[in-house]
């Protein structure tokens, strides 16, 4: 699973409401991809004033003692939407960070916006 889409999922609600199973996934750019079937293209985007940013993310441990993260998506913002119009990933804020891994669990969820367009750019 590589992404969450419903926070009110009983699979997701248990690691959202501990605040140690949330993390931080640090990342320079992301792709959604456009076009017909067959003649697909990527299209990255980032932040323009950051050459990193982190995605809002939980994880669980697996049998194996390893462990699984995944990232939460929310509706996408105006640069993303023409591209994917489903989701985009929750961007976080630095000053959102502390929220995100230690707030409560209706804080941590409130953050689950669209990232404001005008802080991205398609790379």
């Amino acid at each position: 699973m590589t992404n969450v889409r419903n926070l009110a999922s009983p699979f997701w609600r248990s690691a959202l409401s501990k605040p140690d199973r949330r993390c931080l996934v640090p990342v320079t750019s992301f792709c959604e991809w456009e076009g017909e079937k067959g003649a697909k293209r990527d299209r990255w985007f980032n932040v323009a004033a950051s050459q990193i940013f982190s995605f809002a993310g939980i994880w669980r441990p697996l049998d194996d003692g390893s462990r699984a993260y995944a990232f939460l998506t929310c509706e996408p913002n105006i640069l993303v939407s023409p591209i994917h119009p489903k989701a985009m990933p929750v961007m976080l804020q630095p000053e959102d960070y502390e929220t995100w891994l230690d707030g409560d669990v209706a804080g941590a969820c409130a953050l689950a916006q669209p990232f404001p367009s005008q802080l991205m750019q398609l790379a």
